[in-house]
């Protein structure tokens, strides 16, 4: 992905983000891989995910972003953030967070409600 900022994800994507700035690696591969491996699901509700590091941000595939990590505010919050299409925050809760909380979460929105049945 290519994407300077996650403005450029306003109303087309949702995003995820798992926050971990204290490099706790196994707590956050953990909660990246319970997201990646429903990836169909993440795909049908245009979730798109990032890891959020102090010096840098990830795709869902760890590969460096040119999403400057100074421009996401997150304090000293380590967890999972959710920004809805309309670019508001969602959901922060800490980890480890099951994916099927966020994906009912989203399901209960009025723009993925109108999106399922346009579908």
């Amino acid at each position: 992905m290519s994407a300077q900022e996650l403005t450029e994800f306003r109303w087309k994507n949702r995003v995820l983000l798992i926050i971990d700035t204290n490099n706790n690696l196994p707590v956050r591969d953990l909660q990246v891989n319970k997201f990646v491996s429903r990836n169909d699901e993440m795909e049908e509700r245009d979730l798109v995910l990032f890891v959020c590091t102090e010096k840098e941000v990830l795709d869902n595939n760890g590969l460096k972003t040119n999403i400057n990590p100074d421009k996401i505010s997150y304090g000293e919050f380590q967890g999972v953030i959710l920004i809805g299409k309309d670019g508001g925050v969602k959901l922060k809760k800490k980890f480890i967070l099951e994916p099927k909380e966020i994906f009912d979460l989203i399901d209960q929105m009025p723009m993925r409600r109108s999106e399922m049945k346009n579908r």
